[in-house]
């Protein structure tokens, strides 16, 4: 099999990865990032267990601002 080189510049690469369809830039993101199910699930966990404990303390995560949202896990991370 012959192999061919094309250099394009990072811009333009990044430009042309945007206008992928989302399935394509899932595939992508997976040839670039191999474990990406397993982050996916990490991130899926985290965001049950944050709405959770929101919950178990009255408070609305969906609700908060970005700046609340990491003052609050500032929070919980050093409690005692």
């Amino acid at each position: 099999m012959d192999t061919i080189t094309l250099e394009i510049p990072e811009t333009q690469l990044v430009e042309l990865l945007r206008r992928l369809s989302p399935a394509a830039k899932r595939s992508a993101l997976k040839a670039l990032i191999p474990e990406l199910d397993e982050l996916e699930q990490l991130m899926n966990y985290g965001d049950k267990r944050i709405r959770a404990i929101c919950a178990r303390r009255g408070i609305d995560w969906d609700s908060l601002t970005e700046q609340e949202r990491q003052k609050l896990i500032d929070d919980i991370l050093h409690e005692a």
